[in-house]
């Protein structure tokens, strides 16, 4: 067996201060019975939130869903040690609690192996049927625009990851000048070179061609790598007024719609917008400290005015629809932060649409896949140097755990 360890360090004042200057800082972080069990004594709320921190890291480490504060509670019976309730359920963790000079010190240890729990199943999550006798078309067609002659890594990483999603087709239509580049790289994918008038980004040229590409489609993914080439923009707006099929649009897409200040009503499907901050600033005509402070306000303002689906990236990634209750992914892998990521992320929601969930599903189910694929390659391979290839790799693995945690759910209901 494998021992997953995590470790914190707590300044008690700097708890008892938080404690005294916000008043529902208690409630939120601390179960009914925590309160209880602290009363006065500052040294035992600092203690419970050294233990609440070293529960997320081992979680992290192991490869499992964060849980949030209050899914946390530390059981402390009379003549035993502190025992650790994830959700309401009493886990194998080991806890050491101490304080001394001022500091409160956890340490949780686990014996299981690493992901053999297990996964987290969040409140929304919906994932696709699989039957047995599917076959490709089952599992729908997702067509993936992007690349430019500067980036030409971003096609295979979406189409990627929409296949390595569940897709039963995908298509990467590339401008024609990088197409051999792109190519030599795709087996399971099927390149398409689209005409750019030897520009080697998106053309209008390429207009007619991609919407023959994309009459039989499910979903579309269109943006990552494309660049914001004058070109580009009028092709990319053109495409938008007409969408034949649900879209998920991220990258430059985004960019491009900003400053084009495009109405996504106009596009007659539903759309997936994916931002990072900084391209949520663009969108909402506000900064990227504005959306930081408020990610959740942000997402929902932006998606009850324009219709859309937001899935505002980052730690806590936040996805808001109109008509539907917000689902923040409490995530924070941070092995996810290096380039490419996103443009895998794109394509794994792009399959889930395809696969035939409604959009706002298909946001929380690749979000969440996405992220568990994430901590199965941070406990593997560390917090640095991961890759968004590793990604594409665990995602099936991390898909199959949780469609196996949430049918285990289902039956004992």
């Amino acid at each position: 067996m494998t021992m997953v360890v995590g470790v914190d360090v707590t300044v008690v004042d700097r708890i008892a201060a938080a404690l005294e200057r916000h008043p529902r800082f208690a409630q939120r972080i601390y179960t009914e019975g925590e309160r209880r069990y602290s009363g006065r004594k500052p040294e035992r709320w600092a203690s419970r939130w050294a233990a609440k921190e070293a529960v997320q890291k081992l979680c992290s480490s192991a490869g499992e869903a964060m849980p949030a504060y209050r899914d946390i509670e530390i059981v402390r019976r009379r003549g035993g040690p502190p025992r650790v309730y994830i959700r309401g359920e009493e886990t194998p963790i080991a806890l050491s609690l101490t304080h001394d000079g001022g500091l409160a010190i956890a340490v949780a240890v686990s014996s299981i192996e690493p992901h053999s729990r297990p996964a987290t199943v969040p409140d929304h999550l919906v994932l696709a049927d699989r039957p047995d006798d599917g076959h490709k078309g089952t599992f729908g067609r997702v067509v993936v625009v992007a690349g430019s002659k500067s980036l030409t890594g971003a096609p295979r990483l979406a189409a990627m990851g929409a296949a390595r999603g569940g897709a039963g087709l995908v298509e990467v239509c590339i401008p024609e000048t990088i197409h051999p580049i792109v190519a030599a790289g795709c087996l399971e994918v099927m390149p398409t070179p689209l005409p750019d008038a030897g520009t080697g980004t998106l053309h209008p040229d390429a207009v007619p061609a991609l919407r023959e590409r994309l009459r039989g489609a499910d979903a579309l993914v269109i943006g990552p790598g494309l660049g914001r080439s004058p070109d580009t923009v009028t092709a990319l707006l053109e495409l938008l007024v007409a969408l034949p099929c649900p879209a998920v649009v991220d990258a430059d897409a985004l960019n491009i719609a900003a400053a084009a200040e495009f109405d996504w009503k106009r596009t007659k499907q539903t759309v997936v917008v994916t931002p990072h901050p900084a391209e949520m600033a663009r969108l909402a005509a506000t900064s990227t400290e504005a959306v930081q402070a408020d990610r959740i306000g942000t997402a929902e303002r932006y998606a009850q005015q324009h219709g859309v689906v937001v899935v505002l990236k980052g730690a806590e990634t936040v996805i808001a629809a109109s008509g539907h209750p917000t689902h923040v992914d409490h995530h924070r892998v941070v092995a996810l932060a290096t380039g490419g990521t996103g443009d895998v992320l794109a394509g794994v929601i792009g399959s889930m649409l395809a696969q035939g969930l409604e959009p706002r599903d298909a946001a929380v189910a690749g979000v969440t896949i996405h992220a568990q694929a994430g901590q199965v390659v941070q406990a593997q391979r560390g917090r640095a140097g991961a890759l968004a290839s590793d990604v594409i790799d665990a995602l099936p693995a991390a898909q199959e755990r949780l469609r196996q945690a949430l049918e285990a759910a289902t039956a004992r209901r």
